[in-house]
């Protein structure tokens, strides 16, 4: 979806309409452009505006409340399973290792510890019994139990070694080496997974679940938040963010006339797209002006239907590890609350230099005003 280029104008000569250009980018002109403004009320006191988009005029009106959110999870919506068919195979063996090597790395440790300990005990019970089935028993001592058998396995695998057991026979002294190998493996794959999750950075970042489009500082703004649930318990510095969508477009070939689909990932710039540290609430912003991708779009009409996906990244370096960590959030259309804005999660104890942010408000809105375009300008414009 191409990015949209266009002057305003002003709905009247006294509307002072006039969006926002190269030379007010900073928070201190708009700071300054709301502190001249003589409406006390917080808002312009004209309730329409015009601009000229791609050469055809649209009227922006002062709107609130205007779409709901959904009903189901942003999770369940933005789910899609793609799987990649007729690549190039290597062989069985590197396969299955590669793949259960994905799988462990997926698992948290408490999963890694349960598996390693059935692995260690189904590893001795295998062998005790190889041991059992012997003539004689591993130690030639027709007496020995099964029990007894997986207790000198164990004691064999975990190299602990009582002295009262010992392998008799070429058939058990082999068993025993191959015991003993298999055993070293194991414990070595547990221990390097071990140190992989421990040195791994990781946080537990948390996405609002709709997007919020209302005037911030009088213009239209995308808002998005994400919040490092654990605080100043596992603080991040130098967090960078990336706001871009997704467009599915379709088209005929001149030469079959097929129809064919072209997707292009475009960028939305953030106001501010770094932060220094990240221990609490990041409330991320998109100003949508002449320049940006969504200059002029109603969100529930043509071009912008054709928005697929809207992902947010997320990049922050962990400063006990000092490794990176990344994260991503997906959203579609239909998350984009029009007429809403976040509400205030944090309480500020001044006195005492404390605050607290509310993680069950992160996603909790309120109607507020925009300027949205009207629907009969939208469709009007040639597609």
């Amino acid at each position: 979806m191409p990015a949209r280029t266009g002057k305003s104008k002003g709905a009247s000569a006294n509307s002072g309409w006039k969006l926002r250009t190269s030379g007010s980018n900073s928070v201190l002109h708009r700071a300054l452009k709301r502190a001249n403004n003589k409406n006390k009320g917080g808002e312009p006191a004209e309730t329409t505006r015009t601009a000229t988009v791609d050469g055809k005029k649209v009227t922006f009106s002062l709107v609130k409340n205007v779409t709901k959110r959904p009903k189901t999870s942003r999770m369940e919506r933005t789910k899609f399973n793609c799987r990649s068919v007729n690549v190039h195979q290597t062989n069985p063996i590197g396969r299955l290792a590669v793949g259960v090597r994905r799988w462990l790395t997926k698992r948290d440790i408490p999963m890694l510890t349960l598996l390693y300990i059935v692995s260690f005990l189904g590893m001795n019970a295998v062998f005790g019994g190889l041991f059992f089935i012997q003539e004689g028993t591993c130690c030639e001592d027709d007496s020995m139990t099964y029990a007894q058998n997986f207790d000198f396995a164990v004691q064999t695998s975990s190299t602990i070694g009582y002295g009262g057991y010992w392998p008799k026979g070429y058939v058990n002294n082999a068993l025993v080496v191959f015991l003993s190998l298999l055993s070293i493996l194991l414990s070595t794959m547990y221990g390097g997974l071990l140190f992989f999750k421990f040195i791994v950075a990781e946080a537990n970042l948390e996405f609002s679940e709709v997007l919020t489009l209302s005037n911030v500082l009088y213009e239209p703004c995308l808002e998005i938040r994400v919040g490092n649930a654990d605080g100043l318990d596992n603080p991040l510095i130098n967090a960078e963010a990336s706001l871009s969508i997704i467009s599915t477009q379709e088209y005929r070939c001149d030469d079959d006339n097929s129809k064919k689909r072209l997707s292009q990932t475009e960028e939305l710039p953030l106001a501010v797209s770094s932060h220094h540290r990240l221990d609490t609430v990041w409330t991320l912003r998109h100003f949508i002006d002449e320049k940006s991708p969504l200059y002029g779009f109603r969100f529930d009409e043509f071009p912008a239907t054709t928005i697929t996906l809207i992902q947010l990244h997320i990049k922050a370096i962990q400063v006990r590890t000092k490794g990176e960590v990344f994260s991503r959030a997906l959203y579609q259309t239909q998350d984009i609350m029009v007429g809403h804005k976040f509400e205030d999660q944090a309480v500020w104890d001044l006195q005492a230099k404390k605050g607290s942010f509310d993680f069950a408000k992160l996603s909790s809105t309120r109607p507020s005003l925009v300027w949205y375009p009207n629907s009969t300008d939208i469709l009007g414009m040639e597609k």
